[in-house]
């Protein structure tokens, strides 16, 4: 690991958490999130980044939590990434489906199995609405 961090939204616990109810729990996750993500994922991984004194440019791969198809797709937008550059992300959604937050590790595996190399970022995405930021050197 090179670096940690998260990240956390105050007020937005009707975006994405858990509802207990009698027969389990239920999960939250809100048509908002894909929105939220527009928003304000850029300052939270800046600040990962500027805090680890990273650049986006230093990392060879990407993984990121396979929250859903939407979720994938507005990262990608947002770092300008293609498919290709979150094929381990997407191949976790296509085969498991969003499993909460050790999804990711689910895409750190995959990448491991698959020969990848060099620092990678990796980041889930919790309760409340928070995310998870780590740097690994794979």
């Amino acid at each position: 690991m090179l670096a940690v961090g998260d990240h956390f939204w105050p007020n937005t616990e009707q975006i994405m958490g858990w509802d207990i109810k009698e027969d389990g729990f239920g999960v939250v996750l809100s048509p908002e999130l894909p929105a939220l993500i527009r928003t304000e994922f850029m300052p939270a991984l800046r600040g990962f980044l500027d805090a680890s004194g990273m650049d986006l440019g230093e990392f060879s791969g990407f993984i990121m939590h396979p929250g859903g198809a939407k979720i994938l797709k507005t990262i990608q937008e947002l770092l300008g990434l293609s498919c290709e550059d979150l094929a381990y992300s997407w191949d976790v959604l296509r085969d498991f489906g969003n499993m909460s937050s050790p999804t990711a590790l689910f895409g750190l595996a995959s990448a491991v199995s698959g020969g990848a190399r060099g620092p990678h970022l990796l980041t889930a995405f919790g309760p409340g609405f928070s995310a998870y930021f780590v740097a690994v050197d794979l």
